[in-house]
């Protein structure tokens, strides 16, 4: 995407592209590559459980596994255009295809959905990688199986077999009876659980209804990836270990494509109080630098300004920070060391919905709403508010007891 935020379709037609030659591979492990051969022990217990149905079908994990998160990120874009954004659409970068006009909910969800899927590929061709180099068993390979050797009798306990051959006229099970390690639908499923949790936590800056809502969601994401694992030692497809080696490995893959891949925390767009046009997907800016300097009125220094540049908050919380100024009765550019009569400090009521602010106290402790970075007496604090740009105005009040 260039400068001018127009949307090149070479860009969208190489995404496309990259995508499908990660999944090519994915293919030809299915239908062409074989399982690694093992042999096995005849008393080995571990793998003589009977074959049972899955209760999570793979069809049905594709299925859900894609459906909730895909919903879920549709939701979420869905609500902050139409809600939290509505009133500071200008803060937004309006994107162009040729010359056509983009919505940036489409660039949003094409973005977010798109490195979803991406992190699916990577998933997929790690577990399929794992699968067919190693060709662990599974639990309920010698009823598939069904060897001539060492399955009705085990005369030699201590023989490795190797050279066996399986009964079973069903090949397809017989092939995947040799696919034990690591859990697909394990990774899988903690994969979607950490995408969307990690995406969920960064765009959904502000409480959603209920500060327990956005939780609750994230507690059923891995409660649900929790089921489908533990079902797979049930249900005898694989041994405990596949299963907790596909929840590492999902997990792995998930917070690495959610944090380094996708960014979505340095994707969040929260609007500020100011008018530019600055926010896009490609990167928000932070705080790049605070200078400060002592203006010398008669007052030794002891009021301050401080000079910044783009100011855009993530970690306060709106809830919380939502700050009034102190409004001075006196017109002088200095405001006095106590505030004047009928001033108020900051206190938390709503300005403005989309505005985010900065409280400093030392290293910017986000808290308090105070701070004593500026000298002076420990008692001595200063309360302000983080603008759009330019200088700040900082108000040194007594603190209360």
């Amino acid at each position: 995407m260039s400068d001018n935020n127009t949307i090149r379709m070479s860009r969208v037609l190489c995404d496309f592209l990259v995508l499908t030659l990660i999944a090519i591979p994915l293919y030809i492990f299915h239908e062409f590559v074989p399982p690694y051969r093992r042999g096995f022990y005849c008393d080995d217990e571990s793998i003589r459980y009977p074959f049972r149905k899955s209760t999570v079908s793979r069809q049905m994990l594709i299925v859900i596994g894609l459906l909730i998160p895909i919903l879920l990120i549709l939701a979420t874009e869905l609500f902050r255009t139409l809600a939290w954004e509505k009133k500071s659409e200008h803060e937004f970068k309006t994107y162009q295809v040729r010359n056509h006009s983009v919505h940036r909910l489409i660039v949003r969800l094409y973005c977010f959905i798109g490195y979803f899927f991406v992190g699916v590929c990577f998933n997929q061709l790690m577990v399929d990688i794992a699968k067919y180099t190693i060709g662990r068993q599974r639990p309920h390979f010698m009823d598939v199986c069904r060897p001539n050797k060492g399955y009705d009798t085990c005369s030699n306990p201590d023989e490795y077999i190797t050279d066996f051959t399986c009964r079973s006229n069903d090949t397809k099970l017989v092939h995947e009876a040799q696919l034990s390690f690591y859990s697909g639908h394990s990774a899988f499923s903690f994969y979607a659980a950490w995408f969307t949790s990690l995406y969920l936590q960064a765009r959904l800056f502000r409480p959603l209804f209920s500060r327990l809502l956005l939780p609750v969601i994230q507690f059923l994401l891995f409660g649900g990836a929790a089921y489908v694992s533990l079902t797979r030692v049930s249900d005898y497809k694989h041994h405990w270990s596949d299963v907790l080696v596909g929840a590492l490995m999902g997990s792995a893959i998930g917070i690495f494509v959610a944090l380094f891949v996708a960014e979505v925390f340095k994707r969040r767009e929260i609007p500020t109080c100011g008018n530019r046009n600055e926010f896009g997907l490609i990167r928000m800016d932070r705080p790049d630098g605070v200078v400060t300097s002592s203006a010398s009125n008669g007052n030794n220094g002891s009021n301050t300004v401080v000079s910044t540049q783009h100011v855009i908050v993530s970690e306060v919380d709106p809830a919380n920070q939502r700050l009034i100024p102190i409004i001075p009765s006196s017109t002088n550019s200095f405001l006095p060391y106590d505030p004047p009569p009928g001033a108020t400090r900051w206190r938390p009521d709503s300005m403005m919905d989309t505005c985010s602010y900065y409280t400093a106290r030392d290293e910017w402790d986000a808290t308090s709403g105070r701070s004593s970075l500026f000298g002076g007496s420990r008692n001595a604090f200063m309360d302000f508010q983080s603008v759009h740009s330019g200088p700040w105005l900082l108000d040194p009040v007594h603190e209360e007891h």
